[in-house]
């Protein structure tokens, strides 16, 4: 766990935010709410901002890509990341040395020009609709079976969307038409006063992850590009 604390809010159940990754055995919520949070920066924290699957997804696959391509960490034993990026087969015509901002975006370029449809029905399998189970548990805890819950997530997030507050809801009620998030208004605010907080928080929960992973990996701070 990070020594992050992360802001109080009166309106807002920021206990729920800092569960998001619990129970956790892949890397896929850690890059998930990475890059909510990166995409949200670069949009200037619109006002009823959504980001659709497939814009998370290929930011998923581009925060992955540096510390896989470049230094091939492991992402745990059930992570389909990895072998996702190998099917892409991104190639660089100019070697990586630091990632900037500059070879970040060719990396983005570069796995958009891609075929990303089974990559994209992989991931929207799980990780958009548990990321925020947090937020809804009194309601979804009824559910025994995983897939009820995940099935169910889109339906109760926009029934109780102003009553639990979850971080975001669908722009459908059923899991088939959710292709997209919707930010709620109020987490949208939080999360653009307490940016930089916030994704300190996420990267050094991410670390912690990596680092179970990796024990014997050095300055893997470096490798995830942490700041």
């Amino acid at each position: 766990m990070s020594d992050f604390e992360l802001p109080d809010s009166g309106i807002l159940n920021v206990l729920a935010l800092s569960q998001i990754f619990e129970a956790t055995t892949t890397s896929y919520k850690y890059l998930f709410f990475l890059s909510i949070l990166d995409l949200l920066k670069k949009e200037q924290f619109k006002a009823s901002l959504s980001l659709s699957f497939e814009s998370i997804f290929v930011e998923m696959l581009v925060n992955a890509w540096y510390p896989h391509s470049q230094f091939r960490l492991s992402f745990g034993k059930k992570d389909q990341i990895p072998n996702s990026l190998d099917a892409l087969r991104i190639k660089m015509l100019q070697p990586i040395l630091k990632f900037t901002d500059l070879e970040k975006s060719s990396v983005r370029q570069a796995i958009q020009k891609k075929d990303l449809n089974a990559i994209t029905a992989d991931l929207k399998r799980n990780v958009p609709f548990r990321l925020i189970r947090p937020f809804l548990i009194e309601k979804l805890r009824r559910f025994d079976v995983d897939y009820q819950v995940v099935q169910e997530t889109p339906r109760i997030a926009d029934q109780y969307f102003d009553i639990y507050k979850p971080l975001y809801c669908f722009n459908a009620t059923t899991f088939k038409e959710s292709d997209a998030i919707l930010l709620h208004p109020d987490w949208l605010r939080y999360l653009q006063e307490n940016h930089e907080i916030v994704r300190h928080w996420a990267a050094w929960e991410w670390l912690d992850y990596m680092q179970q992973r990796n024990p014997t990996v050095h300055n893997l701070i470096d490798k995830l590009l942490i700041a």
